[in-house]
């Protein structure tokens, strides 16, 4: 049984929401891995394209997002943003793909506002229902992590 916390069903369906991308905007996209930039920093990213003209960051969450996935957004934009002010990607296209509309629309106010000022498109893909069952499930186990040590107890002895 995986643990509570694994979040190996969300990793699962980021590869299908940048497969679903691609598609979307005809491009190959490819996993991420770091990108240099300047200075000896570097940034990670969940996908581009083969020519590093698109970068996306994968959203699996099924429904609204909550305090600290907002905070993760928020980080996105900002990585995003200095990937755009290097010029070798001045022109590329930066996106945060959704795999829920729900997800999607929690973008609002400032971070909106941030997203919309330094060019990062906010798009929500569809994924099939089995990937988006998957996702539910794992994100219900999750919520279980914060369980009373009693409940977990409990729960062990099923």
């Amino acid at each position: 049984m995986a643990h509570l916390s694994d979040s190996a069903a969300q990793r699962a369906a980021e590869a299908v929401i940048v497969e679903r991308l691609g598609d979307l905007l005809d491009v190959k996209l490819i996993a991420g891995g770091r990108v240099s930039v300047g200075g000896g920093a570097s940034v990670e990213v969940d996908a581009r394209s083969d020519e590093s003209g698109v970068f996306v960051e994968a959203y699996a969450r099924q429904g609204r997002l909550k305090g600290a996935q907002l905070k993760k957004v928020g980080q996105d934009i900002l990585k995003l943003a200095l990937l755009r002010r290097l010029p070798q990607y001045v022109d590329a296209r930066i996106i945060i793909a959704f795999a829920s509309p729900e997800a999607h629309d929690s973008i609002r106010g400032w971070l909106a506002r941030a997203a919309e000022e330094f060019g990062v498109e906010l798009m929500t893909v569809d994924i099939p229902a089995d990937v988006r069952e998957q996702i539910t499930e794992a994100q219900q186990r999750q919520v279980m992590v914060n369980l009373t040590v009693d409940e977990a107890l409990a729960l062990e002895d099923e």
